[in-house]
């Protein structure tokens, strides 16, 4: 080996480690053949199950005819179904309901009121030196200056 070799010191490269992938997605609970379900998906199905059902059972004299009646027990479960597997710009459905829900919720129209109109339901720390005389303004600085000396 040269002289040159010696002298210089070997580089050590970075370790590389393998980040895992799939982080951001949920765990499966259930798999059937290849049809996995997270526990989200699982229990809203089991919600919409639960509701059918019910439904199927207190129809039994009320509706005229089992296919009426089975397709009105399968309407809940079909709703839930759509909420449990569909997203939509990355967000599950119900989640866009809540946002929906919370837009409408929200007054269209805002209205801008000067604070000077309320001054006087303000503490008077908040209160100008125009509108206080003299007097008052030195009852304030004495006030505050007591509340400063019991802070220290």
């Amino acid at each position: 080996m040269s002289q040159s070799m010696r002298g210089m010191t070997t580089m050590h490269t970075p370790r590389k480690h393998i980040v895992p992938t799939h982080l951001n997605l949920p765990d499966q609970v259930l798999t059937l053949w290849s049809f996995s379900l997270s526990a989200r998906q699982l229990l809203l199905l089991l919600v919409g199950a639960g509701i059918g059902g019910t439904i199927w059972q207190h129809l039994h004299h009320a509706v005229p005819g089992e296919i009426l009646r089975l397709l009105l027990a399968l309407l809940p479960f079909l709703l839930v179904l759509v909420l449990a597997c569909c997203q939509h710009a990355g967000r599950y459905l119900e989640v866009w309901l809540i946002v929906l829900m919370r837009y409408h919720l929200r007054p269209k129209r805002y209205l801008w009121r000067s604070v000077r109109l309320y001054e006087q339901h303000l503490s008077p720390l908040f209160a100008s030196s125009e509108d206080t005389d003299p007097e008052e303004r030195s009852d304030l600085s004495t006030a505050n200056r007591v509340a400063r000396s019991k802070a220290l």
